[in-house]
């Protein structure tokens, strides 16, 4: 019997023997013990100091705000989903005792401490899912995806889907928990300044673009680090499904919102399309559908070739895979043939930028390009930018170290170009971007 092992099922008989020394004493404490903490508190301390209680590898207190932990928190889970030092990004747990904590700067480790056991994580779960997100996971619904408050998305499964004595299985991912801006996203090295500014340039006049990139690959954080430097005076209406992780709204020394946002979040019946139609009635300069997945896709397109600027995210492994995709969510809600709803998703999004989570952990824009329908109605796909791995070093079994460079392929198309002119950019800030000195393997940034 290994240490944990035996401190596990110390502390469940310990914690099973206080329960019902509460429940002699103060059974109604029982009844709500996160309102009851103080006094339930007050009666595991008791009980610890009366029968001189001693586990090992815990403090007095060590162990009271452990034992409180699985009576009326979330057991070890309970500090992580605080995130007080915003360093952690993702939580995977495989089974009741096994704990895989991932952090922002690549590193990855098992927790130090599991569940009590099969059963008992099972019931934190419940009842995480059903205090914080209403969800109910059980036997009859083994599979719950939802949100937790303070931006953190779960996905948690139990069975029969798994095996009984693994209890539950979860992945919970905080979403954005430090808001980076421009100037964060090219100190980390995510993408280059120029590239940054140029998509930046291209959505701020009016043009739609995609990004995408598969879950964890820093979708999110960079929609919402791009849109956080449009100016203020455009107007941005994010949509997004039940909670919203998109937070865009600036303020001025008096608390006064100071830039020109709405959000708005799906509801009972009032889906993403629904919401998507509703906006092209209120004036809006970029339309943000925070990720398409459905048959939104097609009033997405619809919207970007009617005038609008919309920027979305979508799940695929390129940016060309990212037409495809969109492709495929359309014929949800259109009879058109293949073909031609290709072309007009070809048409609706000129740009497309592909993120990826790297085995180091960092993330990087690994591609921008441009779609360019012909007059034959082809899409033809090119690279602007993209980044070039040079090396890759597997340090230990959890640590690996990556160098590369980003590298500017091609300049914009001449139809672009002027698409941008016409719609205000001015030719002397077009310069910026255009190398006419560019050769065929393109210019390290």
């Amino acid at each position: 019997m290994n240490n944990q092992y035996k401190r596990n099922q110390e502390l469940l008989d310990l914690i099973g023997r206080i329960q019902q020394y509460i429940s002699r004493t103060n059974s109604k404490a029982l009844g709500d013990v996160k309102k009851n903490e103080a006094l339930i508190k007050k009666d595991i301390r008791k009980y610890i100091e009366d029968h001189r209680v001693l586990i090992d590898g815990y403090t007095s207190i060590e162990l009271l705000n452990r034992i409180f932990s699985e009576m009326g928190e979330y057991g070890i889970l309970t500090p992580y989903l605080k995130n007080e030092d915003m360093e952690l990004e993702e939580i995977n747990i495989n089974g009741y005792d096994s704990v895989v904590l991932h952090y922002k700067n690549g590193d990855v480790v098992r927790a130090p401490e599991t569940f009590l056991s099969a059963e008992s994580a099972k019931n934190i779960m419940i009842r995480l899912l059903f205090q914080q997100s209403e969800k109910t996971l059980s036997a009859a619904t083994p599979i719950v995806t939802g949100f937790l408050k303070n931006n953190i998305r779960i996905t948690a499964t139990c069975p029969p889907i798994i095996d009984e004595e693994r209890g539950v299985q979860a992945s919970i991912r905080f979403v954005n928990p430090s808001k980076l801006r421009r100037d964060d996203l090219i100190r980390k090295e995510t993408l280059t300044d120029e590239m940054f500014d140029f998509i930046n340039l291209c959505i701020s006049s009016g043009l739609s673009g995609v990004v995408a990139g598969s879950t964890s690959s820093g979708k999110t954080t960079f929609l919402d680090g791009l849109l956080g430097d449009v100016e203020k005076r455009k107007r941005i209406i994010s949509i997004e499904e039940e909670v919203r992780e998109l937070d865009l709204i600036t303020r001025d020394e008096n608390g006064v919102p100071d830039n020109n946002i709405v959000h708005w979040k799906t509801h009972g019946t009032i889906n993403s399309r629904m919401l998507l139609k509703t906006a092209l009635t209120c004036d809006p300069d970029i339309i943000v559908p925070q990720e398409m997945k459905g048959e939104e896709a097609y009033a997405a397109q619809e919207a970007a070739r009617t005038g609008h600027a919309v920027l979305t995210t979508t799940h695929a492994n390129s940016c060309r895979a990212a037409y495809t995709r969109m492709l495929t969510l359309c014929m949800e809600d259109s009879t058109l043939e293949d073909k031609v709803l290709y072309r007009l998703v070809s048409e609706a999004f000129t740009i497309a930028i592909f993120c990826k989570r790297l085995d180091d952990y960092s993330r990087k824009v690994m591609e921008i390009t441009e779609c360019i329908v012909d007059e034959h109605g082809n899409s033809n796909f090119r690279t602007l930018y993209d980044y070039e791995i040079d090396s890759s070093e597997k340090i230990s079994d959890t640590k690996t170290i990556i160098k590369g460079h980003f590298v500017k392929r091609s300049n914009i198309s001449k139809s672009l170009q002027q698409w941008l002119i016409t719609n205000g950019v001015p030719t002397r800030t077009l310069e910026r971007f255009i190398d006419e000195s560019l050769s065929e393997g393109g210019k390290a940034l």
